[in-house]
């Protein structure tokens, strides 16, 4: 091991996949003799890990790295390192904030290797690459859950999306490198893994997809829990749906990006996935798991989307049972088929239309809380947090749930106190009681 007093702060935008890869980064800085430290603390060597999803990650990304040229305009010795989707897709723009030190592209940014004290740095077309580039951490930077990325790049080319420009081809990891990388996390006290990639459904290794990588991820021991992020409707197969439904360990909670729930706004996203489809999924997932906590993700205002084709959207999605949606401005982004649409929607209109959605998705997640409750769902999670005399975690149905500890106050009416000390990482098993904050508050049922 090395002895330094170096230090290295990590900015990281965007979803899971660059959560992984920051952790990732991380973890093969530490052996170098980096300390980690925040991101607004003086340090040794700044990494922004962009994101370029929307005009405002966009933004985000610029602030984090003219943050880190204020640092560096104190101490020259100081290096700056950017990476990421928004680098990806804005080599030039970067070089023209300031004195960057090195650009990497998304291929090479887990293998420090090519670049950590490199002065000079070859950046790569992320289209020509067709392997997944493997990377193994064993720190999630303080998080009690561990992210796990699987699968990378897409080749859908949705209207609006940038991403497949960013990420390049789809390309999966082979799956007894996944299992080795899940045993090792698991061997670092990490009990919940959330498997990962731009477009995880795509999954596909030489001998496995994804839900027969799923059912050799259940042998792992000591894995409780495995968490699947957002997968595209079309990708959903009836084996993957089945193993939802028989699976101990996979968690009852899916996301969905179906964007819209109007047909003809659908067609001009240029999406894979038609109303049809999306209701026939929905079923069959209600289906295989009752209780299951369905997330979608929706645009409003995209190019041409009138006040009759957001109504449709509108009472679709009041007419089925999401636990919440996620929902989101349309942003231009250049270089898609979207950015040369006629017919934008006016940013007062989006804006409105936003509001709505998300005061809908108050009404689905209070209905859900509720549903959860009134049928005494027994609800796993693993303790993030203890303060106020409440036990704070993230159960497998995505509800926030809270348990009153032994150090707390008096406990409301029929949740009863844990007989032993919990400590945070336990796992525990809850009975759903009441509506409480953000979530739900329970009684302990057990900690194995």
């Amino acid at each position: 091991m090395i002895t330094s007093n170096r230090k290295a702060a990590i900015a990281t935008l965007g979803c899971k996949t660059n959560q992984f890869e920051s952790a990732a980064i991380a973890g093969q800085l530490l052996p170098r003799g980096y300390d980690i430290v925040d991101f607004d603390d003086a340090a040794d060597l700044y990494i922004i890990n962009t994101c370029t999803v929307t005009n405002r990650t966009d933004f985000k990304s610029r602030n984090l790295i003219r943050k880190a040229l204020k640092r560096k305009a104190v101490d020259p010795s100081t290096r700056i390192i950017v990476t990421g989707c928004y680098a990806q897709r804005s080599f030039n723009e970067i070089m023209a904030l300031g004195e960057i030190d090195l650009i990497v592209d998304n291929q090479a940014k887990t293998d420090l290797s090519q670049w950590l004290d490199a002065t000079s740095y070859q950046f790569s077309d992320i289209m020509t690459h067709q392997d997944f580039a493997i990377a193994y951490t064993t720190t999630m930077l303080g998080r009690t859950r561990a992210f796990l990325k699987i699968q990378d790049g897409c080749d859908c080319y949705c209207h609006y999306c940038a991403v497949p420009h960013a990420r390049g081809h789809n390309r999966s990891c082979p799956a007894p490198i996944v299992i080795e990388q899940a045993q090792l996390l698991v061997k670092n006290r990490y009990r919940e893994i959330v498997l990962g990639g731009v477009n995880l459904g795509l999954y596909q290794d030489k001998e496995t997809d994804l839900a027969g990588l799923l059912w050799r991820m259940e042998g792992i021991e000591g894995l409780d829990l495995i968490r699947l992020s957002s997968m595209e409707p079309e990708t959903w197969t009836e084996p993957l749906i089945e193993y939802l439904a028989t699976s101990t360990k996979v968690c009852p909670h899916v996301h969905i990006p179906i964007q819209s729930g109007s047909e003809s706004v659908l067609q001009r996203m240029g999406r894979r996935s038609g109303i049809t489809l999306i209701i026939d999924l929905l079923q069959r997932l209600i289906t295989a798991r009752p209780d299951i906590a369905i997330g979608l993700d929706i645009i409003c205002g995209f190019p041409g989307e009138t006040q009759t084709e957001f109504d449709e959207t509108y009472a679709f999605l009041k007419a089925i049972p999401p636990a919440y949606l996620h929902v989101f401005p349309y942003s231009k982004r250049s270089g898609t088929v979207a950015a040369a649409m006629p017919d934008r929607v006016h940013g007062t209109i989006r804006k409105e239309r936003v509001e709505r959605l998300l005061a809908l998705s108050e009404l689905k997640t209070a209905a859900y809380r509720r549903l959860i409750i009134d049928r005494n769902i027994p609800l796993r999670g693993l303790v993030e947090r203890i303060s106020d005399g409440l036990a704070e975690c993230l159960s497998d149905h995505y509800l926030r749930v809270y348990i009153p500890v032994p150090e707390g106050s008096k406990p409301p009416p029929r949740v009863a106190l844990l007989k032993r000390p919990i400590k945070e990482n336990d796992l525990c098993c809850f009975d759903p009681v009441s509506i409480h904050a953000d979530g739900v508050l329970a009684s302990v049922r057990r900690c194995p």
